[in-house]
């Protein structure tokens, strides 16, 4: 662990660790696996989409829609006369009666998935609902709720165990064990941590392959329930924006395609990422500089009132400070301009400010109460003007979780009473004093990740663009918006992940 050696060394330590790992990429290259299904449909309007599986310049396969514009009904020409001599139609299939695979993405914005579906994307499945994941929005608190897994240790890889004073560093620990996180151990199909760093050197070859891994996992699933993660998902959205949005839909597309035409159907698809991704350029911010300034001091261990304890890691949105003194560092960081957001634990109550004032959140027998102190930090004065005249608020101003899932779905800051509540109620085990997001267009990571990648998209916030994303079934199981932690019983009833060594 890195805890026990100083600032100064740790850097050392990490630029070490980087040339190592320059030297490792120059011999590690993405597997060679690619998945088998044609990049461009021979045809695709009214009338389906129509493809040439075996090379001869005629379409051998094609989806066909039902009534309604959905493609339903799967045609093989097996003679080649241009006459489909088998077809299969997908609704046929009962849930129970057919594998289900669920495909864990990363880093897919709502909005974005929304607009592809209505332009006539992933035309088999049911529209896509809105997903709104715990906060932090980093994967690995994501799917470990989804997963119903263990808490971690922390909100990232690099944290603070305030009892023993140590700072640790997992991701190091795990690239070189090879050891996986409790939600990773529920996956049939996921990359290592070492090959994950890989791929957000040079993502386009390692989501070739994970299509293709995936799909093999699939095939040799023991069971009726199949899930498969891509990490590639992320380092496409970080690397390349809107551009790898495109890309990632595209291979996605081509491995239901691939499967579909292979099982003849008989099989359902679940697809769901776990939050979104803002889509911007983002520069990297150093917040410990700011709280030098205000006589702060930055170290690996908390000892005096005015040391504080960094936890940062990828070049993300979200950060957090371990601190004696979280109303002060609160204060001091809340007016860094590029700073949105920070918030701290209270006694029984979290407090959330901005540069104009503070607010505080606290729960009571499972229902949470917002109320503005010196400012409206979250602008939601219309979302309690609509819970009041919908009388969803009691007397003392507090409402039930459905209720303020519904209210503030759509909202700059979905759920986000709730989802700031539970980041310091039992999301992990080690909860950082202050966490802060940043707005878009800046982000507090690590600089020597920079050295391999410009960040063309990031997320870790609160707000829409970082926080809302996805699901679509082919079981008509997903009856509306959900939390991330409901999306796996929605999709399998009653289903528990077996976890795997």
């Amino acid at each position: 662990m890195i805890g026990s050696i100083s600032p100064g060394f740790q850097k050392v330590l990490r630029i070490v660790l980087l040339f190592q790992v320059c030297a490792l990429l120059v011999g590690c290259a993405a597997p060679s696996a690619r998945l088998n299904f044609p990049l461009h449909a021979v045809e695709k309007s009214s009338r389906g989409w129509f493809y040439d599986m075996h090379g001869t310049g005629k379409a051998d396969f094609a989806l066909l829609p039902d009534s309604q514009g959905k493609l339903d009904l799967l045609g093989y020409d097996d003679d080649g006369d241009g006459k489909f001599d088998r077809l299969y139609r997908l609704s046929d299939y009962a849930n129970k009666d057919v594998p289900h695979l669920i495909i864990l993405l990363d880093s897919l914005p709502y909005s974005k998935i929304e607009q592809a579906y209505r332009a006539g994307r992933f035309a088999w499945f049911d529209p896509p609902a809105k997903v709104i994941p715990p906060f932090p929005t980093m994967t690995e608190l994501i799917y470990t709720r989804l997963l119903d897994a263990p808490p971690l240790p922390g909100m990232i890889d690099q944290y603070y165990e305030r009892d023993t004073g140590r700072l640790h560093n997992d991701v190091l620990r795990r690239a070189l064990t090879g050891e996986r996180e409790p939600w990773e151990r529920r996956l049939h199909y996921t990359a290592s941590v070492f090959q994950s760093g890989l791929a957000y050197v040079d993502p386009r070859p390692w989501l070739a392959a994970e299509l293709e891994l995936s799909k093999q996992a699939f095939d040799q699933s023991p069971d009726r329930v199949t899930l498969v993660y891509f990490m590639s998902a992320s380092a496409m959205m970080s690397k390349y924006g809107s551009q790898g949005f495109d890309e990632i839909i595209d291979g996605v597309e081509r491995l239901c395609l691939r499967i579909l035409y292979e099982r003849q159907g008989a099989v359902k698809i679940s697809l769901l990422a776990d939050h979104g991704h803002n889509l911007m350029e983002s520069k990297n911010i150093d917040l410990a500089k700011d709280l030098q300034k205000a006589g702060f001091h930055p170290t690996d261990r908390l000892q005096k009132p005015n040391d504080i304890v960094m936890e940062i890691n990828g070049l993300v949105t979200y950060a957090a400070v371990r601190t004696m003194r979280p109303a002060a560092v609160a204060k001091v960081l809340a007016n860094v301009p590029q700073v949105e957001l920070t918030m701290y634990q209270d006694q029984d109550r979290v407090i959330v400010r901005d540069s104009r004032g503070s607010a505080e959140i606290d729960c009571r027998h499972r229902r949470v109460r917002y109320v503005p102190i010196d400012a409206d930090v979250l602008n939601y004065e219309p979302v309690l003007k609509s819970m009041r005249a919908a009388g969803k608020l009691d007397a003392e101003g507090y409402a039930s979780d459905d209720d303020w899932f519904s209210a503030a779905l759509d909202h700059e800051y979905p759920d986000a009473p709730r989802r700031i509540w539970d980041a310091f109620h039992g999301t992990v085990v080690n909860v950082p004093e202050v966490m802060l997001t940043m707005k878009d267009g800046y982000c507090a990571g690590l600089p020597e990740y920079e050295h391999f990648i410009h960040m063309a998209s990031t997320h870790g916030g609160l707000n829409q663009i970082n926080s809302a994303t996805f699901v679509m079934t082919m079981t008509h199981r997903i009856h509306g918006p959900l939390r991330s932690k409901h999306v796996l019983d929605a999709l399998e009833p009653g289903y528990e992940p077996r976890v795997r060594n």
